[in-house]
């Protein structure tokens, strides 16, 4: 993903839900870079930032977390395995509750 990457889809995300949007961002450097963070001035956006090295803020963390835990440390004998695996896998997650973490 790009900084022209996220802003897009910062945009796309904004024009369906506008003033009710809040984007919390965690640190990669494609949410720190100019193109995302003027943003906020240019569009009046309300960005959250996660503090640094606090991933257990982050519900796709947990998203992550199961999805290895379905796919970490297996040897797959084709791709038709490999993504059969990473299908049943992303049927299988536990979506966390996003306002345990607010």
């Amino acid at each position: 993903m790009t900084a022209e990457h996220a802003k897009h889809f910062i945009l796309a995300v904004y024009d369906e839900f506008e003033e009710d949007l809040i984007v919390v961002l965690d640190g990669a450097s494609y949410f720190r870079a100019s193109a995302v963070t003027e943003l906020a001035e240019r569009d009046g956006l309300e960005f959250v930032r996660l503090p640094a090295y606090r991933p257990d803020l982050n519900p796709v963390e947990e998203c992550w977390r199961q999805l290895e835990s379905a796919l970490g440390n297996r040897y797959f004998e084709s791709m038709n395995e490999l993504t059969t695996t990473i299908d049943a896998a992303l049927h299988q997650l536990s979506l966390p509750e996003v306002s345990n973490y607010i």
